[in-house]
C-alpha cells in the first residue's frame, strides 16, 4: 500500500463512523499537520472536526466570532486519527518513511549543527511541501468522491492547518476544497 493509499484508508475509517446526530452539527473538518518530535522527517496528519455547538460555547472566550469559528485553539481538539504517528499508526509511519525515501528525501541527522541550514533545511522543506500536497490531494479526493458529503450530509470545508495561520495555509486550504467552500476561513486568515 502506498502512503497516499494509507492516508486515504485511515481518513475514511476516521470520518465514516461519525454519528449522524453529531455530523449534522459539523461545519469544518480539521487536517492538522505537525511533525512528531519536531522532526521534519516525521510529519503527521491529525483529523478532527468542529461543531456549531462548540463554536457557540467558545465565542465569549475569543476576540471575536471569526476567531472562535476558525482558530483551532477554540475547536474540540478531537483526534479521530493521527496518521503517521510512530505509536498510534506504526504502519503509517513505516509507509511514510518508505515514501520519503522513494522521493529521495530521507536523511540522517547531521553530525554538525551548521549542516542543518546548508544541507538538511532545504531537504526538510521539500518533505514538508510534499506532505502538504499529499494532504491537499487527500482532501480533494474525499470531496470529489463524495465521502465528506455522504458522512456529514453536506459539503464542509477541510482546513489544512498548523498551530499558526499564514498565507500558505489559506492557499493549501483553497486547493483542498471545491471553489468557494473555504472562502470564509481563507478570508479570516488573510484579514486577521
Amino acid at each position: 500500500m502506498t502512503f497516499q493509499d494509507h492516508l486515504r484508508t485511515l481518513a475514511e475509517q476516521a470520518i465514516s463512523p461519525i454519528p449522524a446526530g453529531e455530523a449534522e452539527d459539523i461545519y469544518v473538518i480539521s487536517f492538522f499537520i505537525d511533525n512528531e518530535r519536531d522532526d521534519p522527517r516525521q510529519p503527521t496528519l491529525t483529523i478532527g472536526y468542529n461543531t456549531e455547538a462548540q463554536f457557540q460555547r467558545t465565542i465569549a472566550n475569543a476576540s471575536d466570532e471569526a476567531e472562535a469559528r476558525w482558530n483551532y485553539a477554540f475547536w474540540l481538539q478531537n483526534e479521530l486519527t493521527v496518521i503517521g504517528d510512530l505509536t498510534r499508526d506504526p504502519d503509517g509511519a513505516t509507509a511514510r518513511h518508505r515514501w520519503i525515501s522513494d522521493l529521495g528525501l530521507w536523511y540522517d541527522e547531521p553530525a554538525r549543527a551548521e549542516d542543518w541550514t546548508t544541507t538538511v533545511g532545504p531537504v526538510a522543506a521539500k518533505i514538508e511541501a510534499n506532505f502538504n500536497q499529499a494532504c491537499v490531494h487527500l482532501a480533494r479526493e474525499l470531496h470529489d468522491d463524495g465521502v465528506i458529503k455522504s458522512v456529514i450530509g453536506k459539503p464542509v470545508p477541510v482546513v489544512l492547518h498548523e498551530l499558526e495561520y499564514y498565507e500558505g495555509i489559506a492557499r493549501r486550504t483553497e486547493a483542498a476544497n471545491p471553489p468557494g467552500l473555504a472562502d470564509e476561513f481563507t478570508t479570516w486568515v488573510r484579514t486577521g
